[in-house]
C-alpha cells in the first residue's frame, strides 16, 4: 500500500486581488517569513495588491521541511505561482528573497512563460558576483546569532528565550545554506527594468554591488539608495518602493 503525500500548505495565504493595477509578489529575506511584509498592503494602497510568499519550513508552513536546493524551489514556485504570474505584476525580494526572485524571473524567461514587467531587488549584490553566496552558514550558533543580531536580522529580544532562539538560527542557517546552492554564472539579460535598493549602511552590499545588476537586464536598471542598513526602515523605504512601482 502506497503511502499518500503530505499535504502541502499553499504558499499564497490568498490569492491576489484581481481588481489591482499591478501584482506585487515578495519574498522575504533569509530566516524571514510572509510576515515580514505586515503593513505594505496598506502603505502602498490598493492599485497594488501585495503578494506575500511563504516559503516551507515557517509559519503557517512550519511542518514542511524546509528547501535544500534553490532550483528546486523555484521550479516548484514557478508552477504554483503560475495562474497568477499574467497581467501587470512585479517580483520584489529582499536579501535572500531577492536571489529567489531574480532566478524566478530567470528560469521563468528560460520557458518562455511570462515574467514580471519589474524586478525590484532590496538588499542584495547582483547575483553573479562571488560576494552573493553568503559563507555565514558556516558559522557556529553563537557566532551566527551574533551576526544576524549586529545586521538587524534577528532581534536581541530572542536571546532571552532559548527554544526560539534555536527553532530561529535552524532557519536562518537553512536559508543561508539555501543561498549557497546558487552558483554564479554569466548573466542572463531579463527584458523588464531593475530596481535595486541598497542600505546607505548596510556592511553587506555596497553600491558598487547594487550597481552590477544593471548587466542582468536589457532594459533599465535604477539604483535607490536608502538611508539604514541591511535592513533598511520602512519608513524611508516604502515611499521609494511605491514611487519605482507608478514609474
Amino acid at each position: 500500500m502506497t503511502r499518500a503525500a503530505p499535504l502541502r500548505t499553499p504558499c499564497l495565504a490568498r490569492p491576489p486581488d484581481a481588481t489591482a493595477r499591478l501584482r506585487l509578489f515578495c519574498f522575504h529575506h533569509a530566516g524571514g517569513a510572509a510576515s515580514a511584509f505586515a503593513g505594505w498592503q496598506e502603505a502602498l494602497g490598493p492599485d497594488v495588491s501585495v503578494v506575500p510568499v511563504q516559503l516551507p519550513g515557517r509559519e503557517a508552513r512550519i511542518r514542511e521541511p524546509r528547501a535544500r536546493d534553490l532550483g528546486t524551489l523555484v521550479a516548484d514556485l514557478s508552477d504554483e505561482l503560475d495562474p497568477w504570474l499574467t497581467g501587470p505584476h512585479a517580483y520584489y525580494g529582499h536579501s535572500m528573497g531577492a536571489l529567489l526572485a531574480y532566478r524566478l524571473a530567470v528560469a521563468r524567461a528560460r520557458a518562455g512563460r511570462p515574467g514580471p514587467d519589474r524586478l525590484l531587488a532590496g538588499a542584495f549584490p547582483a547575483p553573479h558576483l562571488p560576494r552573493a553566496v553568503v559563507p555565514a552558514a558556516e558559522l557556529p550558533d553563537d557566532d551566527l546569532v551574533a551576526w544576524m543580531t549586529r545586521i538587524g536580522g534577528m532581534s536581541p529580544a530572542l536571546l532571552e528565550y532559548p527554544q526560539w532562539l534555536a527553532a530561529m538560527t535552524a532557519i536562518v542557517r537553512d536559508d543561508l545554506a539555501l543561498c549557497r546552492s546558487h552558483r554564479p554564472d554569466r548573466p542572463v539579460p531579463l527584458d523588464c527594468p531593475i530596481d535595486v535598493f541598497t542600505g546607505t549602511t548596510d556592511p553587506l552590499v555596497s553600491r558598487g554591488d547594487a550597481a552590477a545588476w544593471g548587466v542582468h537586464t536589457r532594459a533599465a536598471c535604477r539604483v535607490h539608495p536608502v538611508p539604514g542598513g541591511h535592513f533598511f526602515p520602512r519608513e524611508t523605504f516604502l515611499p521609494r518602493l511605491a514611487a519605482a512601482l507608478a514609474a
